[in-house]
C-alpha cells in the first residue's frame, strides 16, 4: 500500500526517538522500530487459525502490532489501552486496518464493555501487582478464549511440583509511577488462576523465551502462555 506523506513523517520521528515497543512493518519498507519483534512468536501464542468473523479484545494494546496482526487476519478488533490513543490510532490507520481502540484500564473491564470470542492479554501481567484480579477482568468480557501471556519463573528457578511465583518486585526499566516487574508465576499457578478466575477449561501452552530485538536493551525474559476456556 502507498503511505501517505504525512504518515511516513510520523514513522520516521518515532524511529528517530528510539521506535516503540513492537517492531510493525507496514510494507514498501516502511517499518515502525520497536524493542520487540513480535512476528517469530506469533506460532508461540496458539491463536485460532480461522479469525474471521471472529470478535477480539487486545488487552493492552501498546504499540498495536497484534490488533494489526488480528485485522488482517479478518477480525472484529477491539484494542484497549491505559494512553490516550492518539498514538495507536494513527499507527492502525497507517497499517490499512480498522481497529476500534478505546482508552481504557484493564480493571474498567466489566460485562456492560461487552463479551468477546477471543480476549488476548500479552505481557501485561507481569506489571500487575493483582494477577488473579486482573484475571476475573478478563473472564468478565471472555465469551470463548482467552489467551494470556505472562513472564514466568525461569527453568533454573521454576518450582514444577506445586503452583509457585517469584516475587521480582522491581521497578521496569523505563518505567515510571506503578510501572513494576511484579509477579513471575510458574505454569501450575497460572493455569490454577485462570481456573480460579472463572475459566471451566485452562490449558497451559509451555514457555518460550522473549527477548529484545537486535541493538535494543537486550531483554530476555521467560513467558508463559496459558488458555482458558468458556464453553
Amino acid at each position: 500500500m502507498q503511505h501517505s506523506a504525512e504518515f511516513v513523517d510520523f514513522v520516521t520521528d518515532a524511529n528517530c526517538h528510539g521506535g516503540t515497543y513492537h517492531r510493525i512493518d507496514f510494507g514498501d519498507g516502511l517499518v515502525l522500530d520497536g524493542e520487540y519483534d513480535m512476528q517469530p512468536y506469533w506460532p508461540r501464542y496458539g491463536f485460532p487459525d480461522d479469525l474471521r468473523g471472529l470478535s477480539v479484545l487486545d488487552v493492552g494494546t501498546s504499540s498495536g502490532h497484534f490488533a494489526i496482526e488480528f485485522a488482517r487476519r479478518g477480525a472484529d478488533v477491539t484494542a484497549i489501552d491505559v494512553s490516550d490513543g492518539t498514538f495507536q490510532r494513527t499507527v492502525f490507520a497507517g497499517a490499512g486496518v480498522n481497529v476500534r481502540y478505546l482508552q481504557k484500564d484493564l480493571f474498567a473491564l466489566d460485562e456492560r464493555f461487552g463479551q468477546f470470542d477471543v480476549v488476548f492479554c500479552g505481557s501485561v501481567l507481569l506489571h500487575i501487582w493483582d494477577q488473579f484480579g486482573a484475571l476475573k477482568k478478563l473472564r468478565a468480557v471472555c465469551r470463548d478464549l482467552a489467551i494470556v501471556s505472562t513472564g514466568v519463573m525461569g527453568a533454573e528457578r521454576s518450582c514444577d511440583q506445586f503452583p509457585a511465583a517469584e516475587l521480582v518486585g522491581m521497578s521496569a526499566i523505563g518505567g515510571n509511577g506503578e510501572y513494576w516487574t511484579t509477579w513471575m508465576p510458574n505454569g501450575q499457578a497460572l493455569e490454577r488462576m485462570m481456573q480460579c478466575a472463572g475459566f471451566p477449561a485452562v490449558e497451559y501452552k509451555g514457555a518460550y523465551r522473549l527477548k529484545s530485538a537486535l541493538g535494543k536493551h537486550g531483554f530476555d525474559t521467560p513467558h508463559g502462555v496459558v488458555h482458558g476456556r468458556v464453553i
